[in-house]
């Protein structure tokens, strides 16, 4: 695990690049769900800052802003401890944001949120950003995490495979060493990947990132700083061999192997100052 020792001068360095310093809260155009961001417990931070199109979705299992342009999340953070990895299993009941779909429904023209029949032939996966495994404690915390706002379209290689590894390496450190973690995930659109849907307006990703604090299982945000033990990953939302699926062409099939090395994401590590370039968000407003 890499720590923000060496990463926050990194950080510094690229704020006054990259303007971050300069950067204001994109205007939320609303915010949905059942808890005030104030009192939601899974940000590390401050709100993350971004200025892209934001609707921001607070609820106890998650926090989530919303990009109603490319119809996926900018971010969704979470925390995770022991009592939130349980033996619910997975509910896999894909279904549409009831929050997002009525307040998208109040709109001028009238739009609706994603459901899982618009991935239906594209070959993509419904990737979890808040894994389902994060909220086995209960079937309502499990449900959540499969709504589609929750979703981005990622290839079978990585949703089954390098994401799923660092998945649950994440909760082999929090089980066996007493941990709990503060976890931002996203996608990144630096390159054209295409878009699904019956619409053709659900944006496909080129990476997706997240970035992983570890604290002591006693520990609060408040106690994150420059020795804090940190992961941060940009991985390719590719096929096996490294190339994009092109939209609209015909599935290849995958079967994820069984004996894969589980290490593999290892070699996706980076900077959280690279994964806020890349990225375009400064996920840590408080910690630098």
């Amino acid at each position: 695990m890499r720590s923000f020792r060496n990463n926050l001068n990194i950080v510094v360095f690229t704020c006054a690049i990259f303007g971050f310093q300069n950067w204001a809260l994109a205007k939320v155009e609303t915010t949905l769900g059942s808890l005030s961001i104030k009192s939601n417990p899974n940000l590390a931070a401050a709100l993350p800052v971004t200025n892209n199109s934001e609707i921001l979705i607070s609820r106890s299992q998650y926090v989530l802003s919303y990009n109603k342009e490319r119809r996926t999340p900018n971010w969704v953070a979470w925390k995770v401890e022991s009592k939130d990895i349980g033996k619910t299993g997975r509910t896999n009941m894909f279904d549409v944001d009831p929050d997002l779909d009525k307040y998208l429904g109040t709109l001028t023209p009238k739009q609706h949120a994603v459901s899982s029949a618009d991935y239906t032939g594209s070959c993509f996966d419904r990737g979890h950003q808040a894994p389902s495994a994060d909220r086995s404690d209960a079937v309502e915390n499990n449900q959540a995490t499969f709504l589609m706002s929750n979703m981005i379209p990622q290839t079978p290689y990585l949703n089954r495979v390098i994401w799923e590894h660092l998945e649950q390496h994440t909760r082999n450190v929090i089980q066996t060493q007493n941990k709990k973690a503060y976890v931002i995930a996203g996608p990144i659109y630096d390159q054209n990947f295409g878009a699904i849907g019956p619409k053709s307006d659900i944006q496909v990703p080129s990476k997706d990132f997240k970035v992983v604090v570890f604290l002591d299982a006693k520990q609060t945000p408040a106690d994150i700083n420059a020795k804090s033990d940190m992961i941060a990953v940009i991985m390719p939302n590719t096929l096996e061999n490294g190339t994009p699926h092109i939209v609209g062409t015909a599935c290849i099939p995958f079967v994820a192997d069984p004996n894969e090395d589980t290490s593999d994401w290892q070699k996706y590590q980076t900077t959280l100052a690279d994964v806020e370039k890349q990225a375009g968000i400064h996920l840590f407003p408080k910690n630098n």
